[in-house]
This record gives C-alpha cells, sequence and structure tokens, in this order.
C-alpha cells in the first residue's frame, strides 16, 4: 500500500485512534464487568474498529496515514479477539459476595454413628469452603470424619482416628460446592447423650 493510498483528509465526525497505541498497549491487562446495555454499545461501536479510517500512523496538516497493512493486520486479530469477548462466555468470575459460616451440634447423640450435615448450596451461589472444625464431647468415639457432597461424591477432607474428648480438631481445605452440594462430619463409636460438635467455613459468590 503506498503513502497515497494510506492517505486520508481529516472528518469532524471521525474518532481517530493512534495505531501504535494499539499495538503497544499503555495499560495492564484488566477484568471488566459490563452491562447488558454497555455490552450492546461496545459491540456496535467495534464495527468502527473494523475500518482503516480509524487508525492514525502519523499526522500531518490536512491528512493523516493510516498504518501499513502488515500493521492493520495486527490490530484488526486485536479487534477479533475483542468482539470475540463481547459474546460472551460460559466462565463466572470468581469472586467475595459474602462470608459463609455455620456450626452445628447434636448434644444428646444416640450411640453408634452420628452425622451433622452443613446446608445445601443455594440456587445462584457458589461457596469456597475453606476450614472446618470439629469436637467430640465422648470418651469413646472411635473416629471423626469431615467430607464434603460434591458432583455426586463424598470427598474426604479430615479425619481423626480415636479424637481426645473434648478436643477440637482443625481441618484447613479449599473446596469449591455448587447448587445442592454441603459439608457434612460424621462421628463413630458414641455412646448414648454424648455431645458432638463442627463448624465450617469460607465465603460465598453469586453466579447467574
Amino acid at each position: 500500500m503506498s503513502e497515497t493510498e494510506r492517505r486520508y483528509k481529516y472528518a469532524h465526525n471521525r474518532v481517530l485512534i493512534e495505531a501504535q497505541r494499539i499495538l503497544n498497549p499503555q495499560f495492564d491487562d484488566a477484568v471488566v464487568f459490563l452491562s447488558g446495555a454497555q455490552v450492546e454499545l461496545l459491540r456496535n461501536a467495534s464495527q468502527y474498529l473494523n475500518r482503516l479510517t480509524t487508525y492514525v500512523a502519523e499526522y500531518n496538516p490536512g491528512y493523516y496515514l493510516t498504518p501499513t497493512v502488515e500493521d492493520f493486520d495486527s490490530i484488526l486479530e486485536i479487534v477479533a479477539d475483542l468482539e470475540e469477548a463481547l459474546m460472551g462466555n460460559p466462565n463466572t468470575l470468581w469472586g467475595y459476595n459474602d462470608s459463609y459460616a455455620e456450626a452445628l451440634e447434636n448434644l444428646e447423640t444416640d450411640p453408634g454413628g452420628v452425622g451433622l450435615v452443613g446446608q445445601q448450596v443455594p440456587e445462584g451461589e457458589i461457596w469456597r469452603v475453606k476450614g472446618a472444625s470439629a469436637v467430640a464431647a465422648s470418651a469413646s468415639c472411635s473416629d471423626l470424619r469431615i467430607q464434603a457432597y460434591s458432583q455426586g461424591a463424598h470427598i474426604m477432607i479430615g479425619n481423626k482416628r480415636y479424637p481426645s474428648n473434648g478436643h477440637w480438631y482443625p481441618f484447613i481445605c479449599d473446596v469449591v460446592l455448587k447448587e445442592d452440594e454441603y459439608f457434612y462430619t460424621n462421628f463413630y463409636g458414641l455412646t448414648q447423650d454424648d455431645a458432638i460438635y463442627c463448624c465450617f467455613w469460607g465465603y460465598k459468590m453469586k453466579v447467574s
């Protein structure tokens, strides 16, 4: 493409973008949340980003030069990536919405094995559970097991064989639960009217 072919007069209703600011960006990557209306605006505005006349390689009195063919091809690749991003994707932004914590107890257990089951994750939320703890006020407890029910599987988070009477046992974890999934703790070898406790904590995220 010759310089003559790259030469355009200025127009009062034309927004110009310096090509080098696209090819060598001045800003770091960023995560941006857009409303539906904002997505609509940007999808329509992106039509102008596919036009050679939008980009300036060199300003001159009375006219400007557009980028070379090679530079414009590189810019069009970047625009195509932007258009794909604006079409949306199934990924959910990973972020804090609210704290999550619950404490469960049974102060009058039946003999044998007894479980404490946490809340199920409600629709529209994801829970990230970061820790759990449990204690049995029992001299006979043979095992305590903290687990998560996720994707139809019962996942072991941690356990303590023959826990000391009245001693809290913490377990650090990083478990993501979706709708209808939950944490629970099972205690084994209990006698009548033992007391058991467990806690789970982490944070919640909103999803659409």
